[in-house]
């Protein structure tokens, strides 16, 4: 054993516990969250309910806002609306990391005719909480 003058602790000991505090200090813990695409009004318990045949175009754009994408069919136009959550944690060790994710999609997609008026909407099973904007 090695000792260092005047202080009777090993220097092995003293660099073993620089060491391990060196390691300690490079891992952590991560907590990831993120939101993309529109605030999904559509689940929104108090908002107005969308009637086949009578609600337009111009009804859905005013309640929930622009749709993320547009999509023109032959005799259709297509309002897709996505609200997408990724909720995630891991752990960072200085040569393996363990990182796991879930992302969660929810969906409402418009259908109108030519006229504009709405044939058919659906939304999906899956979904994430709905917090409004204040």
């Amino acid at each position: 054993m090695t000792f260092t003058p005047n202080s009777g602790v090993p220097l092995s000991l003293k660099l073993h516990v620089v060491s391990l505090l060196v390691c300690m200090a490079l891992v952590g813990c991560v907590s990831i969250g993120k939101q993309q695409g529109v605030t999904n009004k559509w689940r929104d318990p108090s908002l107005a309910s969308f009637e086949k045949g009578v609600t337009t175009q111009t009804d859905v754009i005013n309640l929930l806002g622009p749709p993320s994408q547009l999509i023109s069919l032959k005799d259709q136009m297509v309002f897709y609306y996505l609200r997408e959550v990724t909720r995630g944690k891991g752990i960072i060790f200085i040569l393996y990391n363990i990182i796991s994710t879930q992302v969660t999609y929810d969906r409402a997609i418009f259908f109108f005719d030519r006229e504009g008026i709405l044939t058919e909407y659906v939304y999906s099973i899956e979904q994430t909480p709905y917090n409004a904007v204040k």
